[in-house]
């Protein structure tokens, strides 16, 4: 995996973010805009809808420093904000640009522009000894109970061959490890304190255009250390579009469906969490929002973490078990796998994934 590292401020992180990968910024851009116009969208409607509409206003209030990283970025790669901004809330386009059943004001629909698969668990930590129990009978020291999160994510073609890792310092927060494209601030990820964020798609949201975007709450949740403070966040922001978002940190494992003005912890029935693109915690999570594809997957990892199946090796099972995942254009993009206490974490591209290759493991520093 190739690997982008920033560091400094939000403004000197997007600086250096767009002036070194100002070439496939603009190649996204374009791939993007083709990929849109096939849909019959107008990408320089969007641009303009986006540029002018409250999405940024909500990114700029909330999230300062990532809103700094954005616009710097489009400055670094000389691409305009706009078309930058296409990129940056593509995890929102369908539901912006009003992909299915449209509201009114041309908002509303499934997204069909991501898929998921994410689970999380918590592993039982191990009493030490005093000898005799560990190598040539030398004592073993206790190990500490910890948690383990890991997703793959599916995006449309435009976005093959193009996953990349961004290693993030900042001032006030800890480093972190992000899944991305060129010119996303990132779709999941860990950070060294321990903390993991998955997140997958939610059929059938509602939208608020005022909300704030999902990367833009990824990226913050990254800055976090705690699950209480991933909690905290999640149910004080708006919501641009509905999503689970799967946490894991020293504190605990949880799940959160959250939709505009809306946030559901999802109430874990064992010490694994599993989700894919359909709900869970709401009336109907039996019923019509699941499609056959992510019921599929949710049981396949679901068994996997029955038989006590390696986090990457369930991962991997996930990619291949349902040749439905890409009936709406989508390829496995990429995956990411972390636990609490390493110093690294694991990234693979989607291609490799299918193939069973090695996972690329990555420091925090």
């Amino acid at each position: 995996m190739r690997v982008l590292t920033l560091a400094g401020s939000g403004a000197q992180r997007g600086l250096d973010y767009g002036r070194e990968e100002a070439a496939a910024i603009a190649a996204a851009v374009t791939a993007l805009k083709t990929h849109l116009a096939s849909l019959g969208h107008s990408p320089g409607a969007l641009m303009r809808r986006l540029a002018t509409g409250p999405l940024p206003r909500a990114a700029a209030d909330l999230t300062p420093e990532l809103w700094a990283e954005t616009i710097a970025m489009a400055q670094g790669a000389r691409v305009g904000l706009d078309e930058v901004l296409l990129l940056v809330f593509a995890s929102d386009l369908d539901s912006y640009a009003g992909t299915a059943t449209a509201s009114p004001d041309g908002l509303g629909g499934p997204s069909a522009s991501f898929g998921a698969s994410a689970i999380a668990r918590q592993v039982p930590g191990r009493p030490g000894d005093t000898g005799g129990g560990g190598l040539a009978g030398q004592a073993r020291p206790p190990v500490p109970p910890t948690t383990e999160i890991g997703q793959t994510v599916d995006l449309p073609d435009w976005a093959r061959d193009r996953a990349l890792v961004l290693r993030i310092g900042a001032y006030d927060a800890p480093n972190a490890l992000a899944l991305a494209y060129p010119g996303s601030l990132g779709l999941c990820g860990a950070n060294q304190s321990g903390l993991g964020v998955a997140t997958t798609a939610l059929p059938w949201s509602a939208v608020d255009a005022k909300g704030l975007g999902v990367t833009f709450i990824v990226r913050h949740l990254l800055t976090l250390e705690t699950l209480a403070a991933a909690e905290s966040f999640l149910m004080s922001v708006p919501h641009a579009v509905g999503r689970s978002y799967l946490i894991a940190a020293p504190d605990g494992i949880a799940c959160y469906e959250a939709d505009p003005g809306n946030v559901i912890r999802v109430r874990p029935a064992s010490e694994v969490v599993a989700h894919t693109d359909h709900r869970l915690g709401s009336a109907d999570a039996e019923g019509g929002n699941a499609t056959e594809s992510s019921m599929t997957r949710l049981a396949t990892l679901t068994r996997a973490m029955d038989a006590h199946v390696p986090l990457a090796e369930a991962l991997g099972a996930d990619v291949l078990c349902d040749g439905s995942r890409w009936q709406d254009a989508l390829i496995t993009f990429g995956a990411f796998r972390a636990a609490g206490g390493e110093a690294s974490a694991r990234f693979i591209a989607g291609d490799a994934l299918a193939r069973g290759r090695d996972w690329d493991r990555l420091t925090y520093v």
